[in-house]
């Protein structure tokens, strides 16, 4: 073990000092791998992110005894909207000095008062929040810390109301319940499998391909070490070392990402979700596994390459033209992956997963592992088949015929990540079309719901008395649910005036004592049976009532068309008032249709404001306010950014291909001199730069593109999502693909013809 940490110390000493071109491999290799290290770092925090969630969630879950006394908490529940944006929290009072503490609070608020999260605070502070402010007249006495959040963008608060009473909210008797671990939605949970998965192999590439650039002056190195009497085996320890420098240099690069980018990442929301910090800390065993594995894999993966390479104390010999490759074992990786994501087909995509997390992710390593290993078979193969053309065309496919394996490797690792790429954006694209092309039901936006949590005869005055005296509201129609039970099914009945029946159902015609059945609710084949006429069902006398103490008689019912696809519509049992007059004004509760001007702004908030002196008994729900629009930006600019990433990790490609590029001119310095001593011109042999860096990288996109579109089908098939593939998204990457063959081409320029020069034409 000596041995080889004396090895790997005197590979780091010898590539620190090894002049301008090590450095340039350094930094390239700290950056390729820094990127890849910077991901599995936040992959490696997403079960932080969730553990530290949960921990709050319990910690700010109100634990209820309706049957307690003393010192408890009087509380009820209660959500608004704001332009989009929902508003939740809890109305609070204290039954003694004792009372429970909302987390994230100082002191139980009183009445009149009013603690609000800092996003709250910051809306409310904002000319935005202008209309929000009637709705919270409360005095702001602090804002909620993060104990009592769940992400920084939380919108919530806790707010005294005197009027809270121990029949009309839930009695508490301390904060912190149960703890329910959260597990991520199917789709995002492939992103993430899918993000890691493409980003790990990228960084075994890069690794790889550090042990093959600069190769003329690390081989001096070498020869010289074997001069000086170095054996084989060491020497190659010794090469090691560079790659291990280098997977060091990424692991620090890759921290100081991490946590330079960690700085930002309450200020990103994805999908409504956003996270604090501090909670976005990688799990210690899985970051030590990252430090751990980097630097192993890098030793290892150079030590691998080396296997072909013979030095020499006057020289190094690279053993030449290898054994034909084969086809078939390179194509069992991929044949295996398919298998393994066809068995998961559909599990994934139901409201409850049957399949396995583990199957799923082997499957995507083993399909993204099979590019890497066709890929030097299809370039070998393809260079091997091409005959005649232009002499550039001749020098560039004969170089390729004898070394196709560097080039492969190269463009290896930016195949993984384009395949990766197009998995990832075709997943979103689907996610995306489900929102464009399946929409939310269109909803009347002429009409606005309120519902009263405390529905007596003197709140529903109350409650339309402030509606008919609120800007932009046309009609007021109050409308009364009654729950009742029949054999062990449950069902309601909606009470109202025909001119408010007609608002909610298709009716034929109505009179008071009509009723009606709208048969969504019980269908045929439901296995629930259908409320008969004549038939005594048990009606709830109160919301409070566990069982019904109440006997109702359905009435003659006339059977009429079933809804429209309308969140607003109602189903089941519809009278008219004289029909329930023997039943108590307690018994179900009360709803206000508001029929208001669609076309005027904000009408939704203006009905809002207009029940907020209400407070906690009254919600208003409009869905005519539902804007897909934002989704959809939402779903795009995740799109974006996983081409943006895409984008980076191609240039990060080229610039290993330049690299390689560059020193290959440096090799071949004395050949290239001959041939423009001998009249070749020397837009010739640029051209055949050209070709000999265009040809991999036009057959690792080929590759990519089917093995990427066949993992993003498989992957839909699993989460029971359309098939859609990002074509534009596919059209971008290679466009840049083409335009990358074309600036590492000019910028190898320079270098060729210092290279064609007479000079090049010396030898020692």
């Amino acid at each position: 073990m000596r041995r080889w940490l004396t090895d790997l110390a005197l590979g780091v000493r010898l590539a620190l000092g090894g002049g301008r071109t090590s450095w340039v491999r350094l930094a390239l290799t700290g950056a390729g791998i820094g990127i890849g290290v910077a991901v599995l770092l936040a992959a490696s925090s997403v079960t932080t992110v969730l553990s530290e969630r949960a921990e709050r969630q319990a910690a700010a879950s109100p634990v209820i005894d309706q049957s307690a006394t003393g010192d408890v908490l009087h509380s009820v529940f209660w959500t608004t909207d704001y332009r989009g944006d929902t508003i939740t929290g809890r109305f609070v009072d204290a039954a003694g000095p004792n009372a429970p503490v909302p987390p994230g609070t100082s002191k139980v608020p009183g009445d009149g008062e009013i603690f609000v999260s800092p996003a709250l605070a910051d809306l409310l502070a904002s000319p935005d929040g202008e209309l929000l402010r009637e709705r919270f007249p409360q005095e702001v006495v602090g804002t909620i810390g993060r104990e009592g959040l769940n992400a920084p963008h939380d919108m919530v608060f806790y707010a005294g109301d005197s009027t809270v009473t121990r029949d009309a909210g839930d009695v508490v008797v301390r904060f912190g319940g149960e703890r329910h671990d959260r597990t991520l939605d199917p789709i995002l949970s492939l992103l993430i499998m899918v993000g890691v998965v493409a980003l790990l192999f990228p960084v075994l590439v890069f690794v790889g391909i550090t042990t093959r650039l600069a190769g003329a002056e690390r081989d001096r190195r070498l020869a010289a070490l074997r001069l000086v009497g170095a054996g084989a085996q060491r020497v190659r320890r010794i090469a090691a070392g560079e790659a291990l420098l280098g997977a060091v240099v990424g692991l620090a690069v890759g921290a100081a990402l991490f946590f330079a980018a960690r700085q930002f990442v309450e200020n990103v929301r994805l999908l409504g979700v956003s996270v604090f910090v501090g909670d976005l800390t990688p799990s210690l065993p899985l970051a030590v596994l990252i430090a751990v594995l980097v630097p192993v894999m890098a030793v290892v993966t150079a030590i691998v390459a080396m296997r072909r390479t013979v030095v020499e104390p006057l020289g190094v010999v690279r053993r030449t033209k290898p054994v034909r490759r084969v086809l078939w074992w390179r194509l069992v990786p991929i044949a295996l992956g398919a298998a393994a994501l066809l068995t998961q087909a559909g599990a994934f995509g139901g409201a409850v997963s049957s399949g396995s997390a583990e199957i799923v992710i082997g499957g995507i390593i083993l399909l993204l592992l099979g590019i890497p290993v066709l890929l030097p078979w299809v370039v070998e193969r393809t260079v091997g088949r091409l005959r005649g053309g232009a002499p550039s065309w001749q020098l560039a496919i004969r170089r390729l015929q004898l070394e196709s394996g560097t080039a492969a490797r190269v463009v290896g690792g930016v195949a993984v990540v384009l395949a990766g790429g197009i998995a990832l954006q075709s997943v979103m694209a689907s996610a995306e079309s489900e929102v464009v092309d399946r929409p939310l039901p269109e909803a009347d936006r002429s009409r606005i719901s309120v519902v009263l949590q405390e529905s007596t005869p003197e709140t529903t005055e109350q409650t339309v008395g402030l509606l008919q005296r609120s800007v932009g509201v046309e009609r007021v129609h109050p409308l009364r649910t009654v729950a009742f039970k029949l054999g062990e099914d449950y069902y309601s009945a909606t009470v109202g005036t025909c001119e408010v029946l007609r608002t909610v159902a298709a009716l034929p015609g109505c009179a008071d004592g009509d009723s009606f059945h709208v048969g969504v609710e019980s269908g045929p084949g439901s296995g629930r049976p259908e409320p008969q006429p004549g038939q005594r069902v048990s009606v709830f006398a109160d919301d409070q009532e566990q069982e019904p103490s109440l006997k109702w008689t359905v009435p003659a019912f006339t059977e009429v068309a079933g809804p429209v696809d309308d969140p607003m519509s109602v189903s089941g049992l519809l009278v008219t008032p004289s029909l329930v007059r023997d039943l108590p004004a307690s018994a179900g509760h009360t709803r206000v249709l508001v029929r208001v001007d669609p076309d005027r702004p904000d009408i939704a908030e203006h009905v809002r404001n207009a029940v907020a002196p209400m407070t906690w008994r009254a919600y208003a729900a409009y869905f005519g306010q539902v804007d897909l629009s934002d989704r959809v930006k939402e779903f795009q600019s995740i799109r974006q950014a996983l081409l943006a990433g895409s984008l980076v990790t191609l240039l990060l490609a080229g610039a290993s291909l330049l690299v390689l590029a560059l020193e290959q001119v440096r090799e071949r310095r004395r050949p290239l001199a001959v041939l423009a001593a001998s009249g070749v011109p020397r837009g010739a042999l640029g051209r055949s730069l050209l070709w000999q860096n265009a040809v991999p990288l036009l057959l690792a996109l080929v590759v990519a593109v089917g093995v990427g579109g066949g993992l993003a089908v498989l992957l839909l098939r699993i989460i029971s999502q359309p098939i859609v593939l990002d074509w534009p998204g596919i059209g971008v990457l290679s466009g840049a693909a083409a335009l990358l063959v074309v600036v590492v081409t000019l910028l190898s320029l320079p270098s060729l013809r210092r290279a064609t020069g007479a000079l090049g034409l010396r030898s020692e």
